[in-house]
């Protein structure tokens, strides 16, 4: 099974803005012949086609990215991760969880439903993991 944080996504009318003024802006820093802007204006015009994903799922933890036809993943397995730390209350109603490596965390939000399923296959997956709430 597998389960997805919510991320937020710009709406298409906002990137499609975004990617005229960054192509206007890379035309006019080209005009002005002003090239040290110009891979900065190329990476602004890349930006409005990344798309990312947080998935948690049997193998462990991952992060997708994708941009255009080339995809990246960075997981985490079970083995690897050794704290779950589960904020209720700064992104109520979803919950906010913090998977712990070494002194590295990411932060993945969720449903409270898919949060609690995500809790149950951590302890089934990787019985050592500490699992806490983070009160206020």
């Amino acid at each position: 099974m597998r389960y997805y944080g919510i991320l937020r996504e710009r709406k298409t009318w906002v990137k499609a803005v975004l990617l005229l003024l960054a192509v206007c802006m890379l035309l006019l820093e080209i005009a002005r012949k002003q090239w040290i802007y110009v891979p900065m204006m190329l990476l602004v015009v890349l930006a409005c086609f990344f798309r990312k994903e947080h998935i948690v799922s049997q193998e462990g933890v991952d992060i997708h990215s994708r941009l255009f036809g080339c995809s990246q993943h960075s997981c985490w397995t079970w083995e690897e991760i050794t704290t779950i730390h589960q904020d209720t209350q700064k992104a109520a109603p979803n919950v906010m969880l913090h998977f712990g490596k070494d002194i590295t965390t990411r932060v993945f939000v969720m449903k409270a439903e898919d949060a609690r399923a995500v809790l149950a296959l951590a302890k089934k997956m990787n019985p050592k993991i500490y699992i806490a709430g983070m009160g206020r």
